[in-house]
């Protein structure tokens, strides 16, 4: 259907009724109130009805509007009309306004027969629905505007209504009903319903109606229109669920299967319904339930067909719901009393469930179920429980009785049987316990499993995995197990057969895969069994049983065989692990394992059973049938002296092959379990394992591990044997480990004591970090063993538990204090997470005093405790004081230099001495001059600093200065208490200016007779007359004696120069050059360049060059303030220092030309430790990045900044060459969003966020509701984002909360931010309200008139129209419709991805472009629709 036609939910009351109920809506208006006036058209006000009420068309209860109608009132309704209520209806209910009905008064809606005319067509008849009935349409309809308060209808009838029909999803599902639900939510008592032809109840939108008392009848169509009494799509799925009680289903007995055309009294789909008291009879079926769940319960189902059916569950809201089926009586004549398919969920318990002459009791297929406390039986047809595919189903206390096949049966075996259409095995598993089985007198057959046919067993188990435990078994004449291919735990069960006490066997595919079975018994009890254990290629364990003697003819109350040749000479017959392994049964303590090459028999604690008993049938190898003769085991599992429950023990082999994995019950205990202690095979071919040499040193095997077997073993000798060896392992998590190695000698019964490993804690604040006031530390635990981990198995077997809390102990305090766990985990560990991965504490210490104060920390796992970490922190409470003692307020200065000094004080008296850190200088002067500046000598108690006003011009200068600690009044005064003094410059002789171009900072000089000196000297108020140049050997501190002589020639422009013989300086050697100026009155400040000497061995050796093209001064590295992950500063920075450094003469590949190092630079300490933090690799790239060490020498980002770096590139001459100075400058940075516009979102108003994170992170933007995708970003490399929120984004008119997210952290989810955008235009109200509502609705009935008129013109041509040419022209003729009909998915909670980006030459929607700048579409403003005609 095109979606030109899917204008609304409803095709009835939108296609069908264009004309009729819009003509009704122009019809005079009546009076507010009114007694059966209105008879067709709408009505406005309340009216009342009353006796007789004819209608001659469509009526609507408009919304605000009330129906009353009185008890004992016939509404006379033609044959294909209907009514719909969007305001309310009072129907037979004194509670809302009418007289109350009753069963001998009640309120009749009777409609009247069409014409019989086979060359008309109803209204029903158009596009989409197709359905030519005149009777169509006939119906009530509730829409979801109805007032719930005012609206009730008591003892109300329907008499010949066909239905509405109703497009449910707006994709074309059209569906009928005689009285519709649209959403809506009321009490109907009573309801009765006659000759209805489609459907009585249709509820659909989230309708949650209550239907009381009613009688339904099954549709009576007899075109195939015809569908349940009750139909629900996505009914009841709200706080309010749909209920239907104290009802009674009639219908008509087809029959079953696709063929017969029967329907159900009851369908359900994605709906969540109560059905209470409810009987169904006469009919096909009972209840369908598809992808739906609620309860059925105290109900009486008896048809023909399937009594109750499920196929799938509902599932909302992240949560799967269960059908609850209780307390009911179910008797289907044919079909299955319930049915369970494809992911259903089921609980069934308390039912009464017979017949099924060509079904089960239960069918159940790909499903869970639970089935308790049922009386199943007589079934005529096939199984009690028939369970396949991949189902998990749990059945206690129920009585299965006379079943024609087997009472249990989990797992499809005839699926190779011809004629059978059942699927291949999948695994399956069942618990059944506690059950009573009788009279199981059935034939199964199966030619191809089974060789035909056989008395059917109590429990037949194929290819799936079972427990049985204390079930009873009487009269039957099968086997009690039939074990094919399965996996079974019997245990406790008391059981009466006919032939095998249990027979278990191989599945052989005959395509080169053998399953064996694996099966343990204990504690069971046969009677009447010809033979006990019949086993074949296979592996049995029994224990703590009677083995009665063999009858019927049988020998041996245990046969044991192996049917093919030898594994692994021939791998064909090697067994392999069942299928059904990866669902092993409940409680099972064997290992899933099998012997590849043998039938295995292990037994221990039998009574009349001894080897001599067992027969053995080998064909083509000795090793075929092992028989191991056992001794009881069992442990108990304690941590810390105290039982543990759940924990894992698993006994393996000296091979090391598991052989059972238990779990411990409360009290710490496993189950017991038979482990060999002793080894038989039949080496002589006699049948039985009794000979002597057929033991533990005859069988081909090393028992104990020490690598010696049989005759080759000292223990063999002397008339001993090979004792076993064993090793046991016991674990839970968050208790600890255990294993240890055992020779088995005798029975076992020992408690493992579990040794748990301490917990770790970290602090990431070192000792000496100041805190104002509040000591805010942060850090990090761990159980276990440390990582990196792997992947998330890793992460818990190593921890193999995780923190339960982690505790502080303030200075001073003897208490410990909960820490807050900060790792969001919730409790769960992973690769990447665990609980309390990050910790936070604060501790407010603002009425302490300034000291040293020390805190404690310890991590707990529940078992032990960490070693307690500590840190002793710096408190710093009040700021420092300043105290300026020259120069004095208002002193007159000349010359250069202002000598500041003074001392300062601070309260901390801790052993790191003063916290005086700096002294800071705000500076303000003539001409707007200003500055803020540290001092360089830094901070203490006493200090000076000298302030240079050389190139500043005279006047009043007024300093601002303070001292800042730890933590108060870094950069500005803050808190502090400052000193002011004005000081008075007397400037009027400035001094020279000198500037040296050559040699450059660091440069490398090659040695040379003339090297040149160059460059520029001037005087502002005066003539420069020399400049003098000194030279200081940095190595041993001494000025050279042959620096160049005074110059004193100048060029006009002040450029001067010398030569300089530097040809017997020492080689890579640094001298400092000092040059100054002179004008007869002052110096000029000193200008200082250091430089390299470069005088190698090989004096033609080219010198390495560097290239200060490209190289960059400073580097941002930005970090992420809220992370503690290793890649908060992204990668780092890189430079690529081939780029720059070049040695001409090198030989070989350029990366091997020259060795980069950092250069140290001697005169400061500040570079000593930047080699330790860059990385400079085998390819020449210099690599800094802060996470790989240098976050450790302080938790303050600033501080991981390096000022000053400078590289230096050697060639193998040791001719070395030096870069610029780089600054690596580190920024923190966080995740912030803020919204920079304001308003609501509308189609041309977008919402515009911006804010900071870690560059080239991606920053999302979701909805809260369902964490939809609305947009995202790249954050730029200045830290900045900035992203657009579009209405078609964000869906239609309505409030929607948003939240970001980057790198796992989030702005407006589960913190305090809250971001809402209104969508769409708010109304302003007032009294243009009315006068625009009345516009609208004048121009609204012209266009329905037109539209009507249209109708009327085309109807009869309407039906050879191609929809989907119609589709198109609707598009043509409104470009927007794509965007509307966006809209409207939007709406419907069905958000669409944004589109991808297009070329704007090829738009895949009309009108509309791609604008790549915004990343959205926008309008063509180029763009004129197609005309008509022009197709």
């Amino acid at each position: 259907m095109s979606s030109g036609v899917q204008k609304s939910k409803s095709v009835g009351l939108v296609s069908l009724f264009l004309l009729s109920l819009f003509v009704a809506m122009i019809t005079t208006v009546p009076a507010v109130t009114a007694v059966n006036e209105t008879s067709s058209g709408t009505i406005t006000g309340t009216e009342t009805w009353t006796g007789v009420m004819n209608l001659d068309g469509d009526l609507v209860v408009a919304g605000g509007a009330k129906l009353i109608i009185n008890a004992g009132t016939t509404i006379n309704v033609p044959a294909d009309k209907n009514i719909r209520i969007q305001g309310s209806i009072c129907a037979g209910d004194s509670s809302c306004g009418a007289s109350q009905a009753s069963t001998g008064s009640p309120i009749r809606f009777i409609w009247g027969t069409p014409p019989n005319d086979p060359t008309q067509t109803g209204r029903c008849n158009i596009n989409g629905v197709f359905n030519p009935d005149l009777a169509c349409g006939s119906g009530i309809y509730l829409d979801q505007t109805i007032d719930q308060s005012l609206t009730k209808m008591n003892h109300v009838t329907l008499d010949g209504a066909y239905g509405i029909p109703v497009d449910i999803d707006g994709q074309g599902t059209v569906k009928y009903g005689a009285l519709i639900f649209d959403g809506a939510s009321l009490s109907v008592t009573n309801p009765s319903f006659q000759d209805i032809n489609t459907t009585n109840v249709l509820a659909f939108n989230g309708a949650s109606p209550t239907l009381d008392g009613g009688t339904f009848v099954v549709g009576t169509d007899g075109q195939g229109y015809q569908g349940a009494a009750i139909q629900a799509y996505g009914a009841g799925a709200g706080l309010v669920v749909m209920q239907i009680k104290n009802s009674a289903f009639t219908g008509a007995e087809t029959d079953c299967g696709t063929q017969g055309g029967g329907r159900s009294a009851v369908y359900l789909e994605n709906s969540f319904v109560n059905m209470d008291t409810i009987s169904v009879t006469q009919n096909s079926y009972g209840a369908f339930l598809r992808s739906s769940s609620g309860y059925l319960t105290n109900s009486t189902i008896t048809t023909k067909c399937n009594a109750v059916d499920t196929n799938s569950h509902l599932s909302a809201n992240d949560q799967d719901y269960t059908f609850v089926i209780s307390n009911n009586v179910i008797t289907p004549a044919e079909g299955a009393g319930i049915t369970a398919y494809d992911g259903a969920i089921v609980v069934a318990e308390g039912n009464t469930i017979s017949g099924s002459s060509e079904g089960s009791g239960f069918g159940i297929r790909s499903s869970y179920v639970t089935a308790n406390n049922n009386i199943i039986g007589p079934i005529g047809g096939w199984n009690g429980l028939w369970i396949y595919g991949e189902s998990d189903v749990s059945a206690e206390n129920n009585t299965i009785l006379n079943t024609a096949k087997e009472p249990i049966l989990i797992g499809e075996y005839h699926h190779k049987d011809q004629g059978w259409n059942v699927p291949a095995p999948t695994k399956a598993r069942g618990f059944f316990a506690n059950n009573i089985i009788s009279n199981n007198t059935g034939t199964c057959t199966s030619q191809y499993m089974y060789g035909g046919d056989f008395p059917c067993p109590a429990f037949h188990v194929y290819m799936s995995s079972a427990t049985f435990m204390d079930n009873t078994v009487t009269s039957n004449i099968g086997d009690g197990f039939r074990i094919k291919g399965g996996i079974v735990n019997a245990q406790g069960n008391n059981i009466e057969v006919g032939e095998f006490g249990a027979r278990v066997s191989l599945y052989d595919d005959n395509y080169g895969n053998k399953y064996g079975s694996i099966a343990y018994f204990s504690d069971n009890t046969y009677s009447n069994a010809s033979q006990v254990y019949n086993v074949t290629e296979s592996r049995v364990a029994v224990q703590s049983e009677f083995i009665p003697d063999p009858g019927a003819g049988e020998m041996y109350p245990v046969s044991l065989s192996w049917g093919g040749a030898e594994c692994p000479f021939v791998t064909d017959e090697c067994l392999q692990t069942p299928t059904t392994a990866e669902w092993p049964p409940h409680f099972m303590p064997l290992a899933m394992e099998v012997n590849q090459n043998a039938t295995t028999f292990t037994y221990a604690d039998l009574q009349n059973l001894d080897r001599s008993k067992i027969h053995i049938q080998n064909q083509n190898t000795a090793w075929g049938v092992q028989v191991e003769q056992g001794e009881l085991v069992r442990y108990q599992v304690k941590a810390d002296n105290s039982q543990v429950q759940d924990a894992l023990v698993t006994i393996k082999d000296a091979n090391g092959k598991p052989l059972y994995n238990m779990t411990t019950d409360p009290y710490g205990y496993t189950q017991w379990v038979t482990l060999p202690s002793n080894f038989h095979l039949d080496t002589n071919w006699n049948h039985v394992a009794t000979d002597i040499g057929e033991d533990s040193c005859g069988d081909g095997v090393d028992n104990d591990g020490d690598t010696l077997r049989d005759g080759q073993d000292p223990d063999c000798q002397n008339g001993n044997r090979e004792m076993p060896a064993y090793t046991v392992e016991a674990k839970k998590f968050g208790k600890g480990t255990t294993e240890s190695d055992f020779t088995l000698t005798g029975m076992v019964d020992e408690v493992l004591s579990l040794t748990n490993i301490a917990p770790s804690v970290s602090v990431d604040q070192n000792d000496g970090t100041s805190f104002a006031r509040t000591i805010s530390i942060t850090g990090s635990a761990f159980d276990g063993i440390e990582g990196p981990y792997f992947n998330d198995y890793d992460s818990i077997s190593k921890q193999f538990g995780d923190i339960k809390r982690v505790e502080v102990q303030p200075h001073g305090s003897l208490d410990w204090y909960l820490a807050t766990d900060t790792s969001g985990a919730n409790g769960e560990v992973s690769m990447t997470n665990w609980p309390f991965k990050t910790w936070s504490f604060d501790w407010d210490m603002s009425n302490h005093f300034e000291e040293d104060v020390t805190f404690r920390v310890k991590s707990h796992d529940g078992l032990d405790e960490s070693i307690v970490s500590t840190r002793v922190f710096k408190l710093n409470i009040n700021p420092p004081i300043i105290n300026l003692e020259s120069p004095l307020d208002f002193s007159t200065h000349d010359g250069q230099e202002v000598l500041f000094s003074g001392t300062a004080s601070d309260t901390y008296q801790g052993v790191q001495g003063s916290d005086i850190r700096d002294i800071w200088f705000s500076v303000t002067g003539p001409n707007n001059y200003s500055a803020n500046y540290p001092a360089n000598s830094g901070g203490g108690t006493s200090w000076a600093d000298s302030w240079n006003f050389s190139s500043l011009p005279s006047g009043d200068y007024t300093f601002t200065v303070w001292a800042s600690d730890s933590n108060y009044c870094h950069e500005v005064v803050g808190i502090c208490t400052p000193d002011v003094v004005t000081i008075t410059i007397d400037n009027d002789n400035r001094i020279p200016i000198i500037q040296v171009s050559e040699p450059l900072p660091m440069q490398t000089v090659r040695a040379a007779e003339d090297t040149i000196i160059s460059g520029v000297a001037r005087d502002n108020d005066g003539q420069v007359t020399r400049v003098e140049i000194s030279v200081i050997d940095l190595a041993s501190g001494i000025e050279l004696n042959d620096a160049p002589d005074p110059i004193t020639s100048f060029q006009p422009n002040g450029a001067w120069m010398t030569y300089w013989d530097t040809s017997k300086l020492i080689h890579d050697q640094q001298y400092e050059v000092n040059v100054r100026a002179y004008d007869g009155v002052d110096y000029s400040l000193t200008s200082t360049v250091r430089i390299v000497i470069d005088n190698p061995s090989d004096a033609d050796n080219i010198a390495p060059t560097f290239n200060p093209d490209g190289w960059i001064d400073t580097v941002t590295i930005f970090c992420d303030e809220r992370s503690s992950a290793f890649d908060r500063c992204g990668s780092g920075a890189e430079i690529d220092l081939l780029q720059f450094f070049n040695d001409s003469d090198g030989v070989g590949p350029q990366s091997s030309h020259m060795v980069f190092d950092i250069y140290d630079d001697p005169s400061t300490a500040i570079d000593d430790d930047y080699a330790f933090h860059i990385r400079i690799t085998p390819e020449g790239k210099a690599i800094y990045n802060p996470m790989d060490s240098r976050y450790q020498i302080s938790s303050e980002i600033s501080d991981w900044s390096m000022q000053g770096v400078m590289f230096e590139g050697r060639d193998i001459y040791d001719s070395v060459v030096y870069s610029y100075q780089v600054n690596f400058i580190v920024r923190g940075v966080q995740f912030t969003a803020e919204r920079v516009d304001s308003g609501s979102v509308s189609f041309d108003d977008s919402a515009v966020f911006q804010g900071t994170g870690l560059p080239n992170s991606q920053v999302k933007a979701r909805l809260s509701n369902g964490d939809s995708l609305l947009n995202s970003t790249i954050v730029k490399a200045d830290g900045t984002w900035r992203m657009e929120i579009t209405s078609s984004q964000i869906g239609d008119d309505g409030s929607f909360q948003i939240y970001f997210a980057q790198d796992g952290q989030f702005i407006g989810k589960d913190d305090s931010n809250n971001i809402v955008l209104q969508s769409g235009e708010v109304s302003s109200g007032g009294i243009f309200d009315g006068w625009l509502g009345i516009v609208i609705a004048i121009i609204a009935i012209a266009i329905l008139i037109g539209v009507g008129a249209f109708f009327f013109l085309e109807v009869e041509e309407y039906e050879e129209e191609d929809p989907e040419q119609i589709a198109a022209q609707q598009k043509e003729e409104d470009p927007y419709a794509w965007a509307k009909a966006r809209a409207a998915e939007q709406a419907a909670g069905q958000l669409t991805p944004a589109p991808a980006p297009v070329p704007a030459a090829q738009p895949q929607h009309p009108g509309w472009i791609w604008d790549a700048n915004s990343n959205q579409w926008v309008q063509d403003p180029n763009y004129q629709p197609n005309q008509p005609g022009n197709n």
